[in-house]
């Protein structure tokens, strides 16, 4: 299940991030006589030479647009003030403001070159001046082409030059939130804002940056790692099994990697807010649906219709999502919407589980318990999520984010030791998975094996030496193994006994019922029967077995002297030198006791062909269900085995295709 990333999560990021060192200079600050004057927009660096001071509290500010509003000589003292890292809309500022402009004082020592300003993520656009100047621009801001961008930490360098005696410089922001999406992102400062010396607020910015990254980015790294870890392995094994389980849930994974590695280049890039929100809308949905596959391919493999229904809820989470951007649904409804879809999807998935769990599918066992873990958090956020829309005031307690079990190294909350059980349980799951798939893969080989070698007793790899007459065998089985079999047997007469036949079915199963009618002809062959007798004393022979199945035989003992006697129990009949042999068929082997089987004699010329196959070769069917049909099979059957069967199975193979070539050639004929 991916995590619970609702519209207020992907569109409002407001978590404040204040680390340890922060608030050490925030102690400095207000211990020094850096307090802000002339009416507390005036931050005062000159004061005992102190090189930093925090910047973020008591900013003017007023509604509209005038670049007048940028220089240095404008009286400001009437603007109202607000606190910027706390909620502007609680202080005066309209949620559908479209532009504002905030001004704030810097008195800088003398020989002062420049000044560095930090300031947190803004989730607006904006543009920095000094003393009237431009400075910087983050995103893009009216009059022209503009869009609101994703807010991250910046420094600007801010030219002072003063001379011989301390400087005063004006530092002004033009903020511009686009009116389509005005209300739907935090109005603050998400984080501190100071200023000072270049050295010394580089400095403070990368040891912030180091301790935001040891403190609460340390435990995403560590789950990007495993992520990265398990996703890989989730891979290997799809490659190594071919199973589309292991695939999806690499695809989960990789897509929860991507989204970390989108959060990080966005701390970096000025990214429009539209396409970056819509490629975030993307990642979730492909996270959810490779999720809901995942499970529904463990518990039901290759089935479609049991996982529609999660993935349509993953679907309209995300279109109420959408609908919030459009402006078609408010804030509050597209978040319960988004919620409630979400949560409905972790419900479909766990009673799909313990459905599993129940009607005895291992995976379902082993998957409940990490899903379970994890989704308990998901509802909690989703929880947390609707009560605060409705404006609770526990709405915050809820929040599994909230809940921190460990500060040092690193921040460990509720939503960590969640996610960590989720993805330690996964890995288990998918390495007993493939244990027992390995398992069952070894028993299969033997299995295989076994039934390679009853192949072999089905069809002859050596054909014994038969005077006048030279055999070539063909064939191609449908599956691992088939259910036709023929045999060459010579006799102590100098007869030879020929036959091929076809099990009912395909596969291990038929594979083994031709092996009994194979072991019934090799004891036979010594007796010295006609094809006729053997046809019935075969069938009494397979009567006496369980299976169910039926098996079609053509049996034919050649004499020495180019005479053969040919019996025919449902098979397809020989073809001698091209053309199909005149015989009456009796009923399969296998169906009917005391069946009755009458016997043809026909003397070869000095040269001759026979041909016998199975009906593979006849219902060999193309990929647009043409036959290959009796008239192709006469038409070639003057062929070698082995170009015969390819020509069939070429056109389209559906069935075992066994071929036998015979061809005579008269001992006296030899001799001359």
């Amino acid at each position: 299940m991916p995590t619970c990333t609702s519209p207020f999560q992907i569109l409002f990021t407001t978590l404040v991030r204040k680390s340890g060192l922060f608030a050490l200079l925030a102690l400095a600050v207000l211990s020094g006589p850096l307090a802000p004057l002339a009416g507390g927009q005036v931050f005062d660096l000159d004061a005992q030479r102190i090189p930093i001071t925090m910047v973020d509290s008591a900013w003017r500010f007023h509604l509209g647009d005038d670049a007048r509003w940028a220089g240095a000589d404008l009286d400001d003292s009437s603007w109202p003030t607000l606190q910027p890292t706390n909620d502007w809309e609680t202080q005066g500022y309209p949620r559908n403001t479209e532009f504002a402009w905030f001004r704030f004082h810097l008195l800088a020592p003398a020989q002062t070159e420049s000044l560095v300003l930090k300031l947190p993520t803004i989730h607006k656009s904006y543009q920095l001046f000094c003393d009237g100047k431009l400075v910087s621009q983050v995103g893009t801001l009216p009059p022209g082409p503009a869009h609101n961008v994703i807010g991250a930490d910046r420094v600007f360098t801010l030219p002072v030059n003063a001379g011989a005696t301390a400087k005063q410089v004006t530092v002004a922001l033009r903020v511009w939130q686009d009116p389509t999406i005005a209300g739907t992102r935090a109005s603050v400062l998400d984080g501190d804002a100071y200023a000072g010396e270049p050295a010394a607020v580089l400095d403070q910015f990368d040891t912030g940056k180091k301790a935001e990254l040891l403190e609460d980015a340390g435990g995403d790294y560590t789950f990007g790692i495993l992520r990265i870890i398990i996703g890989s392995a989730a891979f290997l094994l799809f490659c190594l099994t071919r199973e589309r389980y292991y695939l999806w849930f690499g695809v989960y994974l990789a897509q929860e990697t991507l989204f970390m590695v989108f959060e990080l280049l966005a701390e970096h890039q000025a990214w429009s807010f539209f396409p970056s929100t819509f490629l975030t809308i993307a990642l979730d949905l492909l996270a959810g649906v490779a999720f809901s596959f995942f499970v529904v391919e463990a518990l039901n493999p290759r089935s479609l219709m049991p996982v529609l229904l999660p993935v349509g809820l993953d679907v309209l989470a995300e279109l109420s999502i959408i609908l919030v951007l459009l402006g078609t649904v408010s804030l509050r409804n597209g978040d319960i919407g988004y919620c409630v879809c979400v949560a409905g999807n972790g419900i479909v998935l766990g009673w799909y589980l313990i459905r599993g769990w129940r009607s005895g599918n291992v995976d379902g066992k082993l998957l409940f318990f990490p899903f379970a873990v994890n989704e308990v958090e998901h509802l909690m956020n989703n929880a947390a999520d609707v009560l605060r829309d409705l404006n609770h005031p526990w709405a915050t307690r809820l929040l599994p984010s909230r809940i921190v079990f460990l500060r040092e190294p690193f921040r460990v909350t509720l939503t960590d030791v969640a996610y960590l059980v989720f993805l330690l349980g996964m890995l288990s799951v998918l390495v007993y998975r493939f244990a027992r798939t390995s398992r069952d893969q070894q028993r299969l080989s033997a299995a295989l094996q076994a039934a390679h070698d009853i192949q072999n007793r089905l069809v002859p790899v050596d054909i014994p030496a038969l005077g006048g007459l030279t055999a070539e065998i063909a064939y191609h089985a449908a599956e691992e193994v088939g259910g036709d079999f023929c045999q060459i047997l010579p006799r102590r007469d100098g007869s030879t006994l020929v036959a091929i036949g076809d099990v009912s079915g395909k596969g291990l199963q038929a594979a083994m019922f031709g092996a009994v009618a194979v072991g019934a002809l090799r004891s036979l062959a010594d007796e010295l029967l006609t094809p006729a007798a053997v046809l019935n004393r075969l069938n009494t022979a397979l009567l006496r077995t369980d299976n169910s199945g039926f098996v079609t035989c053509l049996c034919m003992v050649f004499t020495g002297h180019g005479e053969i006697q040919v019996a025919n129990a449902g098979h397809l009949a020989p073809y001698l030198d091209g053309e199909e042999l005149p015989l009456e068929a009796g009923l399969p082997l296998g169906i009917l006791a005391n069946s009755e089987y009458s016997q043809s004699t026909f003397l070869l010329p000095r040269t001759a062909r026979l041909t016998l196959l199975s009906d593979g070769v006849i219902e060999a069917r193309s990929d647009s269900g043409e036959l290959f049909g009796f008239d192709r099979t006469t038409a070639i059957s003057r062929l070698a085995a082995e170009e015969i069967a390819s020509q069939a199975q070429r056109h389209g193979q559906e069935d075992d295709i066994t071929v036998i070539t015979l061809d005579w050639k008269s001992t006296a004929l030899a001799a001359a």
